[in-house]
């Protein structure tokens, strides 16, 4: 049995064609790869830590560290996202970050 011998007819057309399929590859993982949330979050990286104490919940904690007039859910939704949780279930000794919020108008970042 003979084997048949693929042969390049144009190098620099058959490499062109490889980098724009490996370009184009990149940057497909590049842009589907980014988190699209579904809110804008108004802080940068900056969150304190806080222990889950006996009868806390997700809700109660975003209700006492949000800023005034600022969504509880949109609060809620960010405690989640920021600690990568699915299930809002938290327990005594749980050690969870809680973004810090400014509030417009502030003189803060």
């Amino acid at each position: 049995m003979l084997k048949n011998k693929t042969k390049v007819a144009n190098k620099k057309r058959f490499f062109t064609f490889l980098l724009t399929v490996a370009l184009s590859v990149f940057i497909f993982f590049f842009v589907f790869s980014e988190k699209n949330k579904a809110y804008s979050s108004k802080y940068s990286n900056q969150f304190k830590e806080i222990t889950i104490k006996k009868g806390d919940t997700i809700w109660n904690i975003a209700l006492e560290n949000k800023p005034n007039q600022y969504d509880t859910r949109k609060m809620v939704y960010e405690i989640m996202e920021i600690n990568n949780m699915k299930k809002s279930t938290i327990y005594p000794g749980d050690i969870i970050k809680i973004p810090i919020i400014y509030e417009r108008g502030s003189d803060a970042k």
